[in-house]
């Protein structure tokens, strides 16, 4: 008895902590909100995506996604204006243009290469004969 009383209280409470996610009557529209929110960080979780976020922030955002949908923004606007409010850390592919984009992803193949020549010219180094000794006279 005493169980069920606490999977009552349970059930009680977790009804009032869930926000309702309430979906935009529109499928296209709907299907471009969930695609954007799978591409925006959520502020207060480290690396998850607003869609699958529990967090109110995260609740919130997904409103404001849809909100900004319903209203007709496109998805580049909707990304401005969450990289303009949180910054750029809020979007999973930041921006790939300017010298800081380039160096972002073109950067670890840049050191993978640099290393791979370390790497060639300290094997070559190791395999390269070593000079005669002349034999010490007695």
């Amino acid at each position: 008895m005493k169980q069920l009383v606490v999977i009552l209280i349970s059930l009680v409470f977790a009804g009032f902590a869930a926000a309702e996610d309430v979906a935009l009557e529109n499928p296209q529209q709907e299907a471009r909100a969930q695609s954007l929110m799978r591409e925006l960080r959520c502020v207060a979780c480290e690396n998850e995506p607003i869609s699958q976020s529990a967090a109110p922030i995260a609740e919130d955002m997904r409103a404001r996604v849809r909100v900004m949908i319903e209203d007709g923004a496109s998805d580049d606007e909707v990304r401005g204006w969450f990289e303009d409010r949180y910054g750029e850390f809020v979007l999973f592919r930041p921006k790939t243009d300017g010298v800081a984009g380039w160096l972002l992803w073109g950067g670890p193949f840049l050191l993978l290469l640099v290393g791979a020549l370390i790497g060639i010219r300290i094997a070559r180094a190791r395999k390269a004969p070593a000079e005669p000794v002349a034999p010490e006279e007695v």
